[in-house]
C-alpha cells in the first residue's frame, strides 16, 4: 500500500516562496491510489478525497465564514478544503460556550456550522450544514490555493476576556508545516501515519494533525482517542509506526495507566510544559523520542526540543528570537510582523532560549516569587496524585491573593498531601485551602482555563 508522493520534492520546494501570486497545493502531489487517511480500519485514497471534496463543495451554503466542527479528522480535512474552494474562512473560537458562539454570530453575520454530529450544540444558535458526500458524482482536480488566502481565524482570550483574532494564511500555514517537519526529520519519500489525541479545531491539532500530514504526504488518522487503551488500540490498528501528536496530560495518563504501545516513530507534545522526569519516563517506556513544540496562537509553533538531549529550546529555520522588556520577540518571514510573547525567558542567542514560565504565571507572596508551573510540578510528583493544579485567586479587600490547590488523588488524605508539599516548597506557597476533587475542568487540549477554575473554586466553597 502506497502512502506517499511519487515526487517527494515537489510540494516542499514550492513552499520555499510564500509571496503574493504563489499558489500552493492542499495535498502533497501524488498518485490517485495514494492513501491519505485512515478511518478506523478503512483507508481513504486521494481519488476518494477528491470525489468527497467535489460533493461537499457543491452543497456548502453561500457564506463567507464557517465553523468546522467535524470531529472525524478526515471529514474535517474535506470540510476545510471545501470551505477554501468556496472562498470561506474557517473560524476557531476558544470554546463552544453559548456566549462565545453568540458573540461570534454578532461579529460574523451569516456564519454557519459544518458538522458531522447528529445533534450539534451549535444548532440552537446558528444554521448548520451536515457533512454529507453521499451524492458524489465526480471529482475535482488537486486543489491549490493562493499563499495570501486567509484560511482560518484563530481566537484567544486575553486578560480582559475579549477575544483576540489571529488570521492564518495558506502560505503561513504551509511554511510552518515545512520547517516544523524538517525539524522533526519527516521523510516525504517514506511517509508515515499521524495519530492525534487533540482536536483539529485547536491551533496545535490543526497545524500538526491536519496541515502537517497533508503537506508531507503522511497518512492522517481520522479518530481522536482519549483514554490510554483507546490510544493503544488505534496505534495497533495501523501497519506502520505512528507519530503520536498529544499533550503532557495524555502522556502522564498513559504512564500512570501502565499501557504499552506498539512501536512509535516519535511522540510530539505541546500545549503545556512537559516535566523532564515525565519525558524521560515516556522515552524509556515507549522506546522512542519525545519531542516538544513551543509556540502560540499568534505565531504558531516556533521552536522545539528533546529534553533527553537539551534543555534550551531551538527555533526552526528562518525564525529568530530577541529579548525585550516583558518577554521576547519572535521574527519569522511568514509572520505579518514580529510578535512579542509574554513569557519569562532567557534568550541565549538568536536561535536558542530557556523558558521560565509565562510572566502572568509568576506569583509573589510575602516578598517571595515562584512560577505556578513549578508549584504544579511539585504537586504532581506526590505519590497518589493523579491530577492537580494551583490557582491564585484574585485579591480581595486589599489582602494578598490566596493560593488554592485542586487535587485529584483517590484514596489520599488532604493532610498527607499537604505534608508532602511542605517538604517540597516554601511554606508561604502552601495552598490555603487544598481541595480534593473528582476531576479537573480541563478542555479538549488538556488546558485549565482560568474561568473554569474560578467556577470550580466557587462551587467547592458552596459545598
Amino acid at each position: 500500500m502506497k502512502t506517499h508522493s511519487a515526487n517527494p520534492g515537489a510540494a516542499i520546494g514550492a513552499m520555499d516562496s510564500i509571496g503574493t501570486g504563489v499558489r500552493l497545493p492542499f495535498l502533497r502531489p501524488g498518485q490517485p491510489q495514494d492513501v491519505i487517511a485512515w478511518r478506523g480500519s478503512q483507508s481513504v485514497t486521494r481519488q476518494q478525497f477528491l470525489c468527497d471534496l467535489a460533493a461537499l463543495t457543491a452543497r456548502l451554503p453561500d457564506r463567507t465564514h464557517v465553523l468546522n466542527h467535524c470531529e472525524d479528522r478526515y471529514q474535517f480535512l474535506v470540510g476545510l478544503a471545501a470551505a477554501l474552494m468556496r472562498g470561506q474562512v474557517s473560524l476557531f473560537p476558544s470554546s463552544r460556550a453559548p456566549e462565545v458562539l453568540a458573540q461570534l454570530i454578532r461579529d460574523y453575520p451569516g456564519v454557519y456550522c459544518l458538522t458531522d454530529q447528529a445533534q450539534p450544540e451549535e444548532a440552537a444558535l446558528m444554521e448548520t450544514c451536515g457533512y454529507d458526500t453521499g451524492t458524489a458524482a465526480g471529482s475535482v482536480a488537486d486543489p491549490v490555493f493562493p499563499a495570501e488566502q486567509v484560511v482560518a481565524i484563530m481566537f484567544t482570550s486575553g486578560s480582559t476576556g475579549v477575544p483576540k483574532r489571529h488570521p492564518k494564511t495558506w502560505g503561513a500555514l504551509t511554511h510552518e508545516a515545512r520547517i516544523a517537519g524538517q525539524r522533526l526529520g519527516l521523510n516525504a519519500a517514506r511517509g508515515g501515519h499521524v495519530l492525534a489525541t487533540v482536536p483539529a479545531q485547536h491551533m496545535y491539532g490543526f497545524a500538526f494533525s491536519v496541515i502537517l500530514p497533508a503537506q508531507w504526504g503522511y497518512v492522517l488518522g481520522a479518530e481522536r482517542p482519549f483514554y490510554p487503551e483507546d490510544i493503544r488500540q488505534a496505534l495497533a490498528a495501523r501497519p506502520v509506526p505512528a507519530i503520536l501528536v498529544t499533550t503532557p496530560l495524555h502522556i502522564r495518563a498513559c504512564i500512570l495507566d501502565g499501557v504499552r504501545f506498539p512501536p512509535l516513530d516519535f511522540v510530539l507534545s505541546s500545549t503545556a510544559p512537559l516535566a523532564a522526569t515525565l519525558a524521560a519516563q515516556a522515552e524509556a517506556r515507549y522506546a522512542t523520542r519525545i519531542v516538544e513544540f513551543f509556540g502560540s496562537t499568534e505565531t504558531g509553533a516556533v521552536a522545539a526540543r528533546r529534553q533527553a538531549e537539551t534543555a534550551p529550546w531551538r527555533t526552526f529555520d528562518d525564525i529568530r528570537v530577541v529579548a525585550v522588556d516583558g518577554g521576547f520577540r519572535v521574527e519569522a518571514p511568514y509572520l505579518p510582523e514580529p510578535v512579542v510573547l509574554a513569557d519569562h525567558a532567557e534568550v541565549l542567542n538568536e536561535r536558542e532560549f530557556v523558558l521560565h514560565g509565562r510572566n502572568a504565571d509568576l506569583i509573589k507572596i510575602a516578598g517571595k516569587r515562584i512560577a505556578l508551573g513549578d508549584l504544579n510540578h511539585q504537586l504532581l510528583t506526590i505519590e497518589g496524585v493523579v491530577d492537580g493544579t494551583f490557582l491564585l485567586a484574585d485579591a480581595e479587600n486589599g489582602r494578598e491573593p490566596r493560593l488554592t490547590a485542586f487535587v485529584v488523588a483517590p484514596g489520599r488524605r488532604r493532610e498527607d498531601i499537604l505534608e508532602s508539599l511542605r517538604s517540597r516548597i516554601d511554606p508561604v506557597f502552601l495552598p490555603r485551602p487544598l481541595r480534593l476533587v473528582e476531576t479537573l475542568p480541563r478542555n479538549a487540549t488538556g488546558k485549565l482555563p482560568r474561568g473554569s477554575l474560578l467556577r470550580l473554586l466557587q462551587e467547592t466553597e458552596e459545598k
